[in-house]
C-alpha cells in the first residue's frame, strides 16, 4: 500500500562489541561479565522504549528495532552475543574471513564446538574478505565493519595501551576517533572483576573525555543524543516533513513556461501534472545487489518528489515576482498612451502591486524557499547510502557532524542529517560473503547507477544553465537595445521632423522607461538563478565524477573501494552543500 505521507524511520539501535578473548579475561569474572552486559544491554533497551514513549513524533509505530554486531571472538564478544539474544536483540555475525577460514582460528575442541553453535544461532552472518597472509588487516576490518554497523560501541576493555592493529583498543581507538560513542566495561585485571562501567564520548583513548553511566537516566540522556532531532527546531521541522502529503497537480506553471520561451527546454503536454511518489522505483525490485533497499526507496521517492515540487513552487513564484514588478510599471506607463483610462489602469497597478506582495506572502508563509533546499538536501543525501550500506564498512555519511554538533548545528538542514542517518541505521545491512567478485559488482553497480548517470546529469545541467543565462542575457540587451534605437530615432525625428515629436512623445516614454523595466527582470533572473555559476559547478562535478569512474574501474580491495565510495558521495554532496549556500539567502522577496 502506498505512503499518504513521507515515512517516519522505525527507532532502530545497532549495538557493536569489542572486547577481549578469553583467555585475557579469565574464568573468575565471565560470570560476573555476563551479568554487566546483561545490564547494559538490558538499560540501552529500556532507554530506546522511553524515546519512544517521551519522543514518539519523529518515529513509526513500530516497535524498536535492536540489531547486535560481533565479530564472535572468543570470549567478550561470544558472551555479549549470548546476552544479547536473551534479551531479543537480532544478532549479526561479522566474520573477518570466510566461515571456513575463521574456524582456524578456534581450538578443536569446545572452543570450536562453541564457534559453530554461535555462528548457527546468529541471525545474519556477514564474511568479510580477509586473507590469511594478511591477518592483521582481516581483523582491522573487522572493527571497522562493526564501528561502521554500530551507534554505540560497547567495549570490554583493561583501559589499557593495545597490543596491535585490530585489537580492542585499536577497535576503541578508530570508534572515538569516527564519533561512535563507547560503553566501557572496565576490567581490573590486578582485581580479577568488572571495575565500572562508563561512557567515553570523545578524547584520545589513554586520555578519554568520559561520561557518567551510572543508572537508567544516563542510558536514557546517551540514546535521545543518538538516535533522536536534538533541538525544537528540528523536530519541528521534521513534523513538516512528515505531514507533507502526495499533491500531483502543481499550477504554478511559470518557470517551466519561462524555459519553453527561451528555448531552454519544452514545455511538457500537462505541465502542471507531476507523477506519482513512487515512480522513481516503480520498475524497480527494491533491491541493491542483495540488499534490501525499500526503506531507502520509500524515503528517497518522497524526498525527491517533494524537492520537485517545492522547486518549481518556488521558482515559479520568482518570476512571476519580476513578471509582476515589470508589469505593473508597463500598466503605469500605459496611462501616458491612454490617459482616458488612468483611473483604471492606477487600479490594475495597485492590483498587480497587491498580487506580487501576495505571491510573496504565500511563498514565505508555505516555507517554499526552506522546503526545496532541505527536501532537496535530503534527497541527495539518501542517493548514496545503498551503496554505501553494501560495503559493510561505511558509516552513515553525516554520523560526525551530528554527534559533534560543531557550528553546523544551528542549520536548520540538521532535520535531514537525523533523517538520513535514522534511514541508515534502519536499513538491512548486508550478509553473505564479500568476495572479490562482489567488489568488482559493487563498482560496476555505483559506476552504471550512480556515476555515469550523474556526470550525464550535470553535464545537461551544466548546458542548460549556460543557455538560460545567454538567452536572459540577449532578452536584456535586446531590451536596451531597443530603448537606444527609440532615442535614435527620436533625436532624428526631434530635429528633423519637429512637428512630428509631441505626437511621440508619449510612446517614447513608454518605450524607454518601460523596456528598461522589463530588462532589469530578466537581470533580476540572471542574478538570483546564478545561472553561470550552477553551470561551472556543474561542470567541475563533471570532471571529479569522470576521474572518480576511472578510480573505481581499477580498485579490487574492500576497504579501498569503502574509500573511493566516499569520494562519490562527497563529490555529489559537495555539489549540493555549494549550491546550498548560493541560495540560502536568496527567499522569495519583493523585487526592490
Amino acid at each position: 500500500m502506498a505512503l499518504i505521507h513521507p515515512p517516519r524511520p522505525r527507532l532502530t539501535l545497532n549495538v557493536g562489541i569489542t572486547g577481549h578473548r578469553a583467555n585475557a579475561i579469565g574464568d573468575a569474572i565471565v560470570g560476573e561479565l555476563g551479568e554487566r552486559l546483561d545490564g547494559v544491554l538490558g538499560a540501552l533497551i529500556g532507554a530506546v522504549h522511553n524515546l519512544q514513549e517521551t519522543q514518539p513524533e519523529p518515529f513509526s509505530k513500530e516497535r524498536p528495532h535492536f540489531r547486535f554486531h560481533t565479530a564472535l571472538a572468543t570470549g567478550a564478544d561470544q558472551i555479549a552475543a549470548r546476552s544479547a539474544r536473551r534479551l531479543d536483540y537480532e544478532v549479526r555475525a561479522i566474520l573477518p574471513f570466510s566461515e571456513a577460514e575463521y574456524t582456524q582460528d578456534f581450538a578443536l575442541g569446545e572452543e570450536h564446538l562453541e564457534f559453530k553453535r554461535q555462528v548457527a544461532a546468529a541471525d545474519e552472518v556477514f564474511c568479510l574478505p580477509g586473507k590469511r597472509e594478511r591477518e592483521d588487516d582481516a581483523y582491522v576490518l573487522v572493527g571497522k565493519a562493526i564501528i561502521a554497523a554500530a551507534d554505540i560501541l560497547v567495549a570490554v576493555w583493561d583501559g589499557e595501551e593495545g597490543r596491535g592493529r585490530g585489537g580492542t583498543a585499536h577497535v576503541v581507538e578508530l570508534a572515538l576517533l569516527g564519533g561512535v560513542p563507547v560503553i566501557h566495561v572496565r576490567v581490573d585485571r590486578a582485581a580479577n572483576r568488572i571495575a565500572d562501567v562508563r561512557l567515553l564520548v570523545g578524547g584520545e583513548l589513554l586520555d578519554p573525555v568520559v561520561d557518567p553511566l551510572d543508572g537508567p537516566q544516563d542510558y536514557c540522556r546517551l540514546v535521545r543524543s543518538t538516535l533522536a532531532p536534538h533541538t525544537e527546531l528540528e523536530r519541528e521541522q521534521a513534523a513538516q516533513y512528515f505531514a507533507e502529503v502526495e499533491r500531483r497537480t502543481n499550477w504554478r506553471i511559470e518557470y517551466p513556461v519561462m524555459l519553453a520561451l527561451l528555448g531552454i527546454k519544452r514545455l511538457p503536454a500537462r505541465p502542471w501534472h507531476q507523477g506519482r511518489v513512487v515512480d522513481g522505483h516503480e520498475a524497480g525490485s527494491g533491491k541493491s545487489g542483495d540488499l534490501d533497499t525499500r526503506t531507502l526507496d520509500e524515503a528517497y521517492d518522497w524526498a525527491n518528489f517533494l524537492a520537485i515540487r517545492y522547486a518549481q513552487l518556488f521558482r515559479s513564484g520568482h518570476v512571476t515576482n519580476y513578471a509582476l514588478a515589470a508589469f505593473a510599471v508597463i500598466v503605469a506607463l500605459t496611462g501616458l498612451i491612454v490617459p482616458a483610462i488612468k483611473i483604471w489602469l492606477v487600479m490594475v497597478e495597485l492590483g498587480v502591486i497587491a498580487m506580487l506582495y501576495f505571491n510573496t506572502h504565500i511563498g514565505g508563509r508555505g516555507e517554499w524557499h526552506r522546503k526545496w533546499l532541505q527536501y532537496r538536501h535530503l534527497a541527495e543525501s539518501l542517493r548514496p547510502l545503498a551503496y554505501l550500506k553494501r560495503t559493510g564498512l561505511a558509516g552513515p555519511p553525516f554520523r560526525a557532524d551530528f554527534f559533534e554538533r560543531s557550528a553546523r548545528s544551528l542549520e536548520s538542514a540538521d532535520w535531514t542529517r537525523w533523517y538520513a542517518t535514522a534511514i541508515w541505521r534502519e536499513m538491512a545491512a548486508p550478509v553473505g560473503t564479500c568476495t572479490d567478485d562482489t567488489i568488482r559488482d559493487l563498482a560496476r553497480d555505483v559506476m552504471e547507477e550512480q556515476v555515469r548517470p550523474q556526470a550525464a546529469y550535470h553535464r545537461t545541467n551544466a548546458h542548460r544553465m549556460h543557455e538560460l543565462d545567454h538567452r536572459l542575457h540577449e532578452l536584456g540587451n535586446f531590451l536596451v537595445g531597443a530603448v537606444i534605437a527609440a532615442c535614435s530615432l527620436y533625436i532624428v525625428i526631434y530635429f528633423f521632423l519637429h512637428g512630428w515629436v509631441k505626437p511621440l512623445t508619449a510612446p517614447f516614454i513608454f518605450v524607454t522607461a518601460g523596456f528598461p523595466a522589463l530588462s532589469a527582470a530578466a537581470f533580476g533572473l540572471r542574478g538570483h538563478g546564478e545561472h553561470l555559476l550552477a553551470a561551472s559547478r556543474s561542470d567541475s562535478t563533471v570532471v571529479s565524477l569522470e576521474a572518480n569512474g576511472a578510480r573505481l574501474a581499477e580498485i579490487t580491495e574492500l576497504d579501498e573501494l569503502t574509500v573511493e565510495l566516499r569520494k562519490t558521495a562527497t563529490i555529489m554532496l559537495a555539489d549540493l552543500n555549494e549550491w546550498s549556500l548560493t541560495y540560502r539567502e536568496r527567499s522569495l522577496q519583493v523585487p526592490g
